[in-house]
């Protein structure tokens, strides 16, 4: 079994200082990104099982993160996205799924609807 890597990530959301409040759900969504990029990075097809309890632990810290430093606690706190591996019938290939707490996706959506495509 091959191990996953864990590649450097420069700049979080978390970091920036303007993190608080309705600007939370934006750097967070950034940030998901990011780390399952980033854990998924060296995986193909053949060994994305063996990279999942990894990229899970990286959202699970993520998500802890945001708790911690209070960013939005409205929408993080109790909240939780669970990854795994979806195997599509009409072809050999998989998919990377995220199952969001509702309360969480329903946030997320919300937000979605206010930013137009293309602007931040």
């Amino acid at each position: 079994m091959t191990s996953a890597k864990n590649h450097t990530i420069e700049n979080w959301g978390y970091e920036h200082p303007e993190v608080r409040g309705p600007n939370a759900l934006m750097f967070f969504t950034w940030d998901l990104s990011k780390t399952i990029e980033n854990a998924f990075q060296d995986a193909n097809e053949e060994n994305l099982d063996q990279y999942v309890m990894q990229a899970q632990a990286s959202v699970d810290r993520l998500l802890s993160r945001y708790v911690e430093i209070g960013a939005d606690p409205e929408v993080f706190d109790g909240q939780y996205i669970n990854l795994s591996i979806e195997k599509r019938n009409d072809s050999n290939s998989a998919l990377i799924a995220l199952e969001t707490s509702p309360q969480l996706e329903e946030k997320i959506i919300e937000m979605q609807s206010r930013v137009q495509p293309g602007h931040s």
